[in-house]
Formats: C-alpha cells, structure tokens, sequence
C-alpha cells in the first residue's frame, strides 16, 4: 500500500527527488577530487571519499532514516494509528521501508549498475557493513520517534523539530561530511555520540575506513540506549497527542 501511494501520481512524481539528489552528488565529487589533486593530506582516499559520498546519495534515505511522524499531527493519522490492530511502531516502519521501494529501485539500482562506467567502486570493502546498515536503520527509526515525542511535547510544532533535527543529524551522522577528515581531531570524539552510529558509521565500514571491532558495538549500544528511551518517553507523550484535521 505504500509503494502504492508512493507512485499514485505517476513516475514522474519522483523525479524531481532524484534530480536533487544528482545535483547534490556532482559538486560534492568535484570538491573530493580538487581537495585529491591539491595534495590535502587526508585519511582517506580520494577514491574512499567518492564511494563514501555516491554509496550515501544511493542510500540517502536508509542511512538517515525520515519518516513521515513529523506532519502526522496535522492529518490525523496519528490518531488513525491507535485505532488499528498492530503497533504503532510497526505501521511506521512497515510505511516507511515500502516508500523506500520506488526509490531504490528506479534511482538507486540503476546508480549503482552505472558507477563502474562512472569509475566509482561501490562494492562493500567489508561484509560487516551489511549487519552495520541493518543497525543504522533501527537507530534511525528510534531517532523518529524520539523527535516525534519532542514535536507532541512542544504542541506539534512540526516544522521547528524537523529544522533542528535535519540540522543536527546531517552534522553529526557523517553522511555529509566523514569524521575521518574533520579537523583538529574531532573524529576521535564526535563518532561516539549516538548521531555517529547512524550513516556514518555504516559508511565508513562500506569503503573500509573504519573498524568493525570499534563500530559494530557502539552501534550496538546506542541502539538499546535509544530505542529504550523512544518506547519509555512515547508511552508517556502519547496521553498529550493534540492532533489536526477532519
């Protein structure tokens, strides 16, 4: 049903996220490639930097997960959630990850199979990025119910907890920007903190600038550290729900 919706106006109604996503893509791979030729010492690779920024444009919606909680209020469908016969968490998920489908296979699939003409290597340098991507995405749906509890504490003031959060987690996940190349030994601190867990850390093991001993558990951690705060704090929240609509 959701893949349904998600292409109920036609295949052309996600063009325009594909394009943005393109046109985020060709000037951060310029800007890795000039930073390469100037001889910027970095610990990582020019080739590293361009697997780790085309493998996150592939998978931009897995490695920092968004779903649609933040402007639920406004429609209903929080409260429609509590009148169905499964959990709330898992009608989200189960939304989510079906809205993904078009997506990757109409954007990221093709993407992916052009990348060698392209002479970018996206195959993983290490198996465990697979368990560490299956991590990530938990940690990111923990994360949205997290600030979903923030936006019914705060009166569904949607818009400001979508601005800090997206400003938050584009910084402090890595996705944008690698904690191995951050200045004055940031990474040896930043890639801790919970944000860190999310795509970055996935990255880092796909292109194999990162350990498995050191990230795997920390993304272990966070995990049980965050998903048990999300489910405590939502059961509490859940009582203040004020929503909108017809």
């Amino acid at each position: 049903m959701a893949v349904q919706d998600k292409t109920s106006g036609g295949v052309l109604y996600l063009l325009p996220d594909m394009i943005v996503k393109v046109i985020y893509l060709v000037p951060v791979m310029f800007i890795w490639r000039a930073l390469a030729e100037s001889g910027y010492e970095m610990e990582m690779s020019a080739s590293q930097l361009l697997s780790y920024t085309y493998v996150n444009a592939l998978l931009a919606d897995l490695t920092v997960v968004s779903t649609c909680l933040s402007a639920w209020n406004y429609d209903t469908k929080s409260m429609e959630m509590f009148t169905r016969p499964m959990p709330v968490f898992g009608q989200v998920i189960a939304r989510t990850m079906g809205e993904w489908v078009p997506t990757l296979l109409l954007f990221s699939l093709p993407m992916f199979l052009a990348a060698p003409l392209l002479g970018i290597g996206v195959m993983p340098e290490s198996l465990w990025a697979i368990p560490s991507l299956v991590l990530s995405v938990s940690l990111g749906f923990a994360f949205e119910f997290l600030f979903y509890c923030v936006t019914v504490r705060l009166r569904n003031v949607s818009w400001l907890t979508y601005v800090i959060r997206s400003a938050v987690t584009s910084f402090f996940s890595g996705t944008v920007i690698p904690f191995q190349i951050l200045p004055f030994g940031m990474d040896r601190w930043i890639r801790y903190q919970p944000f860190g867990s999310l795509g970055g850390a996935f990255l880092s093991l796909y292109v194999g600038s990162g350990e498995a001993a050191r990230i795997i558990p920390v993304q272990l951690f966070w995990n049980v550290v965050i998903w048990i705060a999300a489910s405590v704090w939502f059961r509490k929240s859940r009582e203040r729900m004020v929503s909108f609509g017809g």
